[in-house]
């Protein structure tokens, strides 16, 4: 299969559909969920030391704790295996969903969060030769300041 993913949109909604990870998200994921993901990827974990993204605010993923998506972020970018756990998947396939109505809600003017881009950047292979995604990438990068 040769063509680029098409980006989530609320009519192309039936891309991000999923047979639903192995346990039900929840709004606020609870500490004990965090650490069951936390050890279930565990052994898969490179040892090398790394630079973690900044943490995302409470408000840039709408009902996900934000130290959830930045850990699950974290497992899949560290295992082969990580993106593909259904948890995980589940957990940054809803932010990048969330994040990306808002993108396409204010297509002149929204700014993702760093949190927000660092799964945004996770996916962006999805993206390739959409204008709005390069547009809200330029927007990004025109608005962070070192």
């Amino acid at each position: 299969m040769g063509g680029a993913v098409q980006p989530p949109t609320p009519q192309h909604e039936d891309h991000m559909v999923m047979d639903g990870p192995a346990e039900p998200l929840s709004p606020r994921t609870a500490p004990a969920q965090t650490s069951s993901l936390q050890h279930q990827s565990q052994p898969q974990r490179s040892a090398s030391p790394r630079i973690s993204p900044a943490v995302p605010s409470p408000s840039d993923f709408g009902n996900l704790d934000p130290n959830t998506v930045a850990e699950a972020l974290e497992i899949a970018r560290d295992s082969p295996d990580g993106a593909r756990d259904p948890v995980v998947s589940g957990i940054l396939e809803s932010a990048l969903t969330q994040l990306w109505e808002r993108v396409t809600s204010q297509p002149e003017s929204y700014v993702m969060s760093m949190g927000e881009f660092a799964v945004f950047n996770f996916y962006q292979h999805r993206f390739v030769g959409n204008k709005l995604a390069v547009a809200a990438r330029r927007r990004f990068w025109d608005n962070t300041h070192a």
